[in-house]
């Protein structure tokens, strides 16, 4: 693919007001209609197709190559580990085998060398020989960080204990030497070290989500015995395997078992999947979808995430499928698929293609989607990009997770379709071996921990939203198997998918007042339910002495909310046509946020003034900008370019280690919080000032802040490379 850099910028600016005058009414409650029902229902995209997508995209062939790539908890062909792993070479003939030929497969060298184990058994040796488990069949049995080997030895209970404690008992009640330790969980640190000081030469124990729900099930686990001297092993087995042999040993039933496990050593190596849709504009920004293949290479979990991949692949298919065969127009921009070894293979990535984030407007990931919500008892999620990358894809994607809801769920005033008793799906999106349940999601702040962070990382700056589900009754077990996913599910959230997709892809004048209406109405509400009450109980809780400083902090608070929707709307213009009419249009909803963000300071200063008459004191004023302030508004700390895309971590940065090493009191000596510092990293765009960077971090945590510990912060990053600044520190 080639790659090329975009300008960066300010999607800030502001063309002009094309509205005057903006009236702001207050909603009144009024029951269901028809009419209101259809309102809810309003995508970007028409309905037509909606539809077309909704005929076109099959959850169920989705669930076939599920099957196909996880369809059992196998060990590793012993050629894998020299060639492709069998998850990459399945996925991309299955991408070639639908005829599209926009995909590769790519190896990249990654230094060291990763473990694996490829034999274990546990066998029970008296009074009676017993096979207990074997790695073929219980492929989660050992636990990472045992070493090869084999232990014969009396089984002992050996309680959820101190180190001191394990100490003593084992002094009391005989030698612990060449024992093998049935525990509540694999121990680490002081524990471990006592039972390994006291010769235990292997541990069982059990690791579950829910034990009772699913008594045979066993979950990846690890330990601490890759630096033991005696204590080397440990095996992992159900619940219920674990609680009959506590029962045999309880009863002073002797029990000698033997341990085997051989792990071996590999060259390590990112492997990835990469496939495209090309746009007709193929240098504008476009989207990627982003799905782990690999959680590394041991794990191979159905929903975690085998499914998230399969179902990007019905995407893949379902809009190639519509573009060659004439039903849709294909989109301006480009739209990826990246399937990487999680996180670390989606970094790699960016490391190997330099500059490609500017390729791109969003990202879309999903981990953990294809999970049966009823039988998981878990709901769908969606995980907000985060303040620091404000983005129309909020908005755009709530209101197609509402379209889904409202049409496949019993919903009060929004069943339509005519039917006697009403209570049917609106629109079902079902499949005939799938489930009838109803869909419902649930959206909260950004989070972490998959791969949209790589995205949302300062060093990439491309706004990413998560699909997530939970709980799962089977996260990280070995029975996270086909049985508990859902090809319903498969087919919604495949739709979700492509529907945002061709929005972002394709925003043509006709779909642009949807999704500003989208973006709009996303935002105004996040404004009502954090920005607005969060800045009122600033006010609410400040004693007298203290209504000046909260009074400023109150309006920070607001002023950051608005600045966020607006920072969203602005974000439409990276894939908008760009013509007057769309240019226009978008200048008339910011015109909107900052008469919106008149008021809400004019609410706030009003509601000050009550309490300040409540308190028994004179109302405080806002305060002007210091000195200090202005001058930090001339100060524009950007990243480097060479850290930009590049470099994702502070703490892997050598000239940053070495200054911490030789300046340990620069950074007691300005008082920041961890937090605090990670979120000036993270509004560090290039067109945000010192200042600017100092009010949105400390609107987030309601902090007092100042700007000279933000400017120290930054001269500190801008001395050991990690940062440009345009303007005098």
């Amino acid at each position: 693919m080639n790659v090329f850099i975009r300008r960066r910028t300010n999607r800030r600016s502001v063309s002009g007001f094309s509205i005057v005058v903006l009236v702001l009414l207050a909603s009144i409650l009024a029951p269901p209609s028809i009419a209101s029902a259809q309102r809810a229902l309003e995508t970007p995209l028409r309905q037509g197709l909606l539809t077309l997508l909704t005929n076109e995209i099959s959850g169920q062939v989705a669930f076939n190559n599920l099957v196909k790539l996880a369809g059992a908890p196998w060990l590793r062909d012993p050629a894998e580990f020299s060639s492709t792993f069998y998850e990459a070479e399945v996925l991309y003939d299955l991408v070639r085998g639908y005829g599209i030929e926009t995909v590769s497969l790519d190896q990249f060298p990654r230094e060291g060398t990763f473990s694996y184990a490829t034999e274990g058994e546990f066998w029970i040796v008296e009074p009676e020989p017993r096979l207990v488990a074997s790695l073929g069949a219980d492929v989660a049995m050992i636990a990472s960080g045992s070493q090869s080997g084999e232990v014969t030895g009396e089984l002992i209970y050996v309680p959820q204990l101190s180190a001191q404690a394990i100490q003593r008992m084992s002094e009391g009640h005989g030698s612990f030497e060449g024992k093998v330790a049935l525990m509540w969980s694999h121990p680490r640190g002081d524990v471990f070290d006592a039972l390994d000081a006291a010769g235990v030469r292997a541990v069982i124990s059990f690791n579950s989500r829910e034990r009772y729900l699913d008594p045979n099930q066993v979950v990846y686990s690890r330990g601490g015995y890759a630096s033991g001297e005696n204590l080397r092993m440990g095996m992992t087995v159900s619940w219920r395997q674990w609680s009959e042999l506590l029962e045999d040993v309880e009863r002073d039933l002797k029990l000698v078992v033997r341990l085997q496990a051989r792990i071996e050593e590999f060259p390590d190596r990112y492997e990835m999947v990469v496939a495209w849709i090309s746009g007709t504009e193929p240098e504008a920004p476009g989207v990627m979808f982003t799905g782990h293949l690999y959680e590394g290479y041991t794990k191979r979990g159905t929903n975690d995430n085998m499914g998230g991949p399969a179902i990007q692949l019905e995407i893949l298919r379902a809009l190639t499928d519509l573009i060659d065969t004439g039903q849709i127009a294909r989109p301006r921009r480009t739209i990826y698929f990246l399937w990487p070894n999680e996180i670390s293979g989606t970094y790699e990535f960016f490391r190997q293609n330099p500059g490609f984030a500017d390729r791109l407007s969003i990202n879309v990931n999903m981990d953990m989607v294809s999970e049966n919500l009823r039988l998981n008892n878990s709901v769908f999620t969606m995980s907000e990009t985060p303040a620091h990358l404000p983005s129309y894809l909020d908005g755009l994607a709530k209101s197609v997770l509402n379209y889904v809801w409202l049409t496949n769920d019993i919903v009060y005033g929004y069943s339509l379709r005519g039917r006697p008793g009403g209570q049917y799906f609106h629109r079902p999106m079902w499949e005939k071996n799938g489930s009838g349940d109803a869909f419902r999601f649930y959206i909260h702040e950004a989070t972490g921990g998959s791969d949209h962070i790589c995205f949302n990382n300062a060093s990439v700056a491309v706004p990413g939203i998560e699909f997530f589900t939970w709980p799962d009754q089977w996260y990280h077990a070995d029975s996270d198997l086909p049985d508990k996913s859902d090809p319903t599910e498969m087919k919604r959230v495949a739709f979700i998918g492509a529907a945002t997709a061709l929005v972002a892809a394709d925003l043509t004048d006709e779909r642009l007042p949807r999704l500003l209406d989208a973006v709009s109405e996303f935002g105004y509400s996040r404004v009502a339910e954090r920005g607005l009450p969060q800045a009122m109980r600033m006010l609410e809780g400040a004693a007298a002495t203290d209504l000046e400083q909260a009074l400023q902090h109150a309006l920070n608070r607001v002023n950051a909310a608005v600045d966020r929707e607006i920072g969203a709307l602005e974000s439409v213009r990276e894939i908008y046509t760009g013509s007057r009419t769309a240019q226009t249009a978008v200048d008339n909803r910011i015109a909107q946020w900052e008469l919106y963000r008149e008021g809400l300071a004019n609410q706030v200063v009003s509601y000050v003034g009550v309490r300040a008459s409540a308190l028994g004191t004179s109302p405080p004023s806002k305060l002007p900008l210091t000195a200090e302030e202005r001058r930090y508004s001339n100060v524009f700390p950007d990243i480097h370019p060479d850290v930009m895309g590049m470099k994702f971590y502070l703490n892997e940065h050598d000239q940053y280690n070495t200054y911490r090493q030789t300046h340990p009191e620069a950074f007691s000596e300005l008082g920041l919080s961890s937090g605090q510092t990670r979120g000036i990293l993270n509004f560090v765009n290039g067109q945000r000032s010192a200042t600017e960077i100092r009010n949105r971090v400390a609107a987030m945590a309601g902090d007092d802040l100042t700007v000279a510990q933000v400017a120290g912060y930054l001269s500190i990053l801008e001395e050991v490379g990690w940062l440009v600044v345009r303007g005098e520190l």
